[in-house]
Parts: structure tokens; sequence; C-alpha cells
């Protein structure tokens, strides 16, 4: 999808007025399809946790404290006396070391990408090697029925009890070949039909009979529509085994899909972090979308709080146990683990500061990306705030200094 960007730096009095910098960044008049797309992300979350950074929950109110994550990607870490470091890690990706993370999976689309990548390698190495085993994996869907003036709360503990009670039903009481399952949480919004939450759930088999689990998987279905309250349709559930290419699974871990959706009306509705997008790409018709936009990420943040994105049982757990070391691994724990094989560029705290304050992170690992210490030098020399400082490069330590 083409996605035009509007440069968010270069329209305010920050910059030094000298020629437009055009194909010197990502930003101005590029088109998705033209440029690195990695680094468009970069931006655009960058942009997209800045929304969020507005946004208090009523605990945070009440308590007159500041949520964790107007820290992230500008806060310094441990000792106030070490620079700040850019690095690449074993895959190439660049990152700055040194900088508070928040580990918010639900409220930061930043750490929410980290949590995620890190979830999905993790669930992928699962998957394969039960089925390395010769053994079956079914997927399914489920849903209850909503409406669209039934509040986010509402359906989350309508379909989180409902789920946890139907397991605790006469009908699972027999063996049903299922060593254990992962169940993850997905919610959407639509104007339509309003807040929609759904859960994604892989159930381990310890047999290889596909047909005869497929079965099972209708008859959890017609059972799952009927029970308590959840008054759902049998076609807004969805099962089915899960083969080798396990790629449509592994895309529900994948956030950075959710960028590309920013302007597509989807059927399914919108996801918090593609109304924040939205919001940070100008997508909007006036000034009540844009505060609609909010209010849906709003609510979200408020509502899944405390909740967890993937939830393994605990019989899974103890029959792969030489996985589940990564898994018990916090949020903050995934968001903070880093790997880093070179030390590329140490940025003096004083900068830093700068940096941050005309929230030009993301285009100077871009700018390094593209042209190295000369890429980042002259993205900084274009801006007031650098402009009566002597910034020196020393590039026998890669050191940027005043």
């Amino acid at each position: 999808m083409a996605q035009i960007f509007d440069n968010q730096y270069f329209r305010t009095e920050r910059y030094k007025l000298a020629k437009p910098l055009d194909n010197d960044t990502v930003l101005v008049g590029h088109i998705m399809h033209q440029t690195d797309i990695s680094s468009v992300y970069k931006t655009l979350l960058h942009r997209m946790r800045n929304i969020a950074k507005k946004n208090y929950t009523l605990k945070e109110t009440k308590e007159n404290r500041k949520p964790r994550i107007q820290f992230c990607g500008y806060a310094v870490n441990a000792n106030l006396n070490q620079p700040i470091k850019l690095c690449r890690n074993d895959k190439g990706g660049l990152f700055f070391n040194g900088v508070a993370n928040c580990g918010g999976y639900w409220r930061c689309p930043v750490c929410a990408l980290k949590i995620s990548e890190n979830k999905k390698e993790l669930l992928s190495g699962l998957i394969g090697a039960h089925q390395s085993k010769d053994l079956s994996i079914g997927f399914l869907t489920l849903t209850v029925r909503h409406s669209k003036f039934d509040t986010l709360k509402k359906t989350l503990d309508k379909i989180s009890n409902n789920y946890r009670k139907f397991q605790q039903s006469r009908f699972w009481k027999s063996d049903k070949g299922i060593i254990g399952q992962v169940k993850t949480l997905e919610i959407t919004y639509s104007d339509n039909n309003g807040w929609h939450p759904h859960l994604h759930i892989l159930y381990f088999y310890n047999n290889s009979d596909g047909k005869q689990n497929e079965k099972f998987q209708k008859e959890v279905l017609k059972r799952w529509v009927s029970f308590r309250d959840n008054n759902s349709l049998i076609k807004a559930q969805n099962q089915k085994m899960l083969t080798n290419d396990i790629s449509d699974y592994m895309a529900k871990y994948d956030i950075t899909s959710e960028m590309t959706k920013g302007q597509i009306k989807s059927s399914k509705g919108l996801t918090p972090f593609t109304a924040l997008a939205k919001i940070a790409c100008g997508d909007y018709s006036d000034e009540f979308e844009k505060r609609r936009l909010y209010g849906i990420y709003s609510c979200y943040v408020e509502q899944t709080q405390g909740k967890h994105f993937v939830n393994i049982s605990n019989s899974l757990r103890k029959e792969y146990s030489e996985f589940m070391a990564e898994f018990n691994k916090t949020d903050e724990e995934i968001v903070n683990e880093v790997t880093i094989d070179e030390v590329l560029l140490k940025i003096s705290l004083p900068i830093w500061k700068l940096i941050c304050k005309n929230d030009l992170q993301p285009l100077v690992l871009n700018k390094y990306k593209e042209n190295g210490l000369e890429g980042v030098y002259n993205l900084l020399t274009y801006f007031r705030d650098f402009k009566d400082l002597e910034i020196e490069i020393d590039s026998n330590q890669f050191t940027l200094l005043i």
C-alpha cells in the first residue's frame, strides 16, 4: 500500500531555514514502496507512541502519577554519566542502548512490536517442536455475541469468564487427546458492531489423527456458541488443523501488518494500534473522528491493564519445559533484552537531550543507516537547537560530542 507521510518536524520553527531536505529524509515526499519500509515504520511507531503518551488511565489520574510510557524512548537508564549508544544487533537492526523501555504490550506500539516479535519466534519454535513429533495442532477462533452498545469491559469479561467455565463443563471431563493449549486475545472495534474481543486458541494433541481432531473441534464450536449467554453464531467461529505452513497463525503476532491497514476500512474493524496509526498519519476527516479514534485507543488501554497477551496451559509448559524459560520472561525483560553486535556511535547526554527535545530519535537511526556519522551530523545541524553548539565527531571513538 502506498502511504505518504507528512513531515512532522520541518513545519515548525525548530529547524534552521534552509533548502528542503527532500531526499535527505524518508519523511519528506516519499511513498512507502520507494523507500526503506523499516525506516518508515520506525518513524511511524515513534509518532504513535508520542500520541499514546498523552493517555492516562483512571488509576494514574487518581494517583497523580505519570505513566511509564512517557519515559519510553527518552529517559536514560542506569548511570546518568554514561553516553547513549547507537548499536547494531546480530540481525543488522539499529537501536539505542541505555534508554528506558516501558514494556507495555497493550499500550506502547514500540514495545508491543518487540514483545510480539519475541512471542512469535517462541511460538513458532513450540509449534515446530510439536509437529516434529508428527503430532497434530488445531487452531480455533472463538467469539461471543455482543452489540455496539456493549462496553469493552462487558464483552471482555464475558468471553474470558465463559471460556474458563466452558473448560470446567462436563464436556471436558473425558480425555480429549489434548496435551495442552495456547490462548491469545485479540481486540478490534467497528462502528457497526462495537468492541469485538475474540480468542485464538491452539490445541496441542497427543496424536496425529487430523480428521478425528477436526471433528472434535467442530463439536467444540457447536457447544461453545450455545454455552451460557454466548448466544453466538457458528459462522462467527473458526477452526482448522494447523499444517506445516503456520504463516497465517504467525501473522496474528505481526504488529507491523497493522501499519499497512492505516487507511483501509476493514470489515473486521480497527485494532487500537491501527487507530493510533491513523491519527499519526492524519488519516481522519475532522477533529470529531480524531477524538473518536483516540477514544478507541484510550478505552482499550483502560480495560486491558493486567491482562496477559499469551496464556500457555500448565500441562503444555510441563511437556515442553525447555521452551518455558523464554516464555516465562516478563514483557519488561523482553524489551530490555538486547544483543549488541557492534557499538556504532556514542552520543553525549547533552546532545541526547536535544535529540529527544526535537523528537529526532527515529531520524538519527535512519540517517546513520543511510549515511553513517556524516548523515547524523548533517541531520542535527539543520536544527536551531544545535546551531550554537560546536559538535565534534570523534571518528576514532565513534562518539558524538559537544
